[in-house]
């Protein structure tokens, strides 16, 4: 794997994990939430330090949801190595299960004259889908 920067990075067993466990979420995941998948006790701090390599990477995209907390998924639509592109896909976090997902629809994002757009953090909060069916 290589950094937006072209360096290159090793490939570990737990970096493997941690990619085939994005891969197959259906949901973005937090840190916490990918450092409890693993029966091997992996440290808090190379979950974080992994995950933000592969940011930078581009081979992961965070949200920040409602709580602070940022929230992890797999670039399925990369095509580039490394990504040239800006996440611009909507994001959606229920307020009463908390699940945070990845949304099929875009949003253009503007050129402006004198700045450059590295990211977008683009989140919509409400409920879902599931959490509305159980309510009623």
């Amino acid at each position: 794997m290589k950094t937006a920067e072209g360096k290159k990075t090793r490939n570990t067993k737990h970096q493997k994990a941690v990619l085939d466990l994005l891969k197959n979420a259906t949901k973005a995941l937090t840190a916490d939430e990918i450092r409890e998948k693993f029966a091997d006790n992996i440290n808090k701090t190379t979950v974080y330090r992994m995950l933000d390599r592969f940011v930078e990477a581009g081979k992961i995209h965070f949200v920040t949801g409602q709580n602070g907390k940022s929230f992890y998924a797999l670039c399925k639509s990369c095509k580039e190595d490394p990504p040239k592109h800006i996440h611009n896909h909507l994001h959606f976090q229920c307020e009463i299960c908390g699940k945070v997902e990845c949304l099929p629809e875009t949003v253009k994002v503007p050129q402006l004259d004198d700045y450059e757009i590295r990211e977008t953090q683009l989140l919509l909060i409400g409920t879902c889908k599931r959490c509305i069916n159980t309510t009623n």
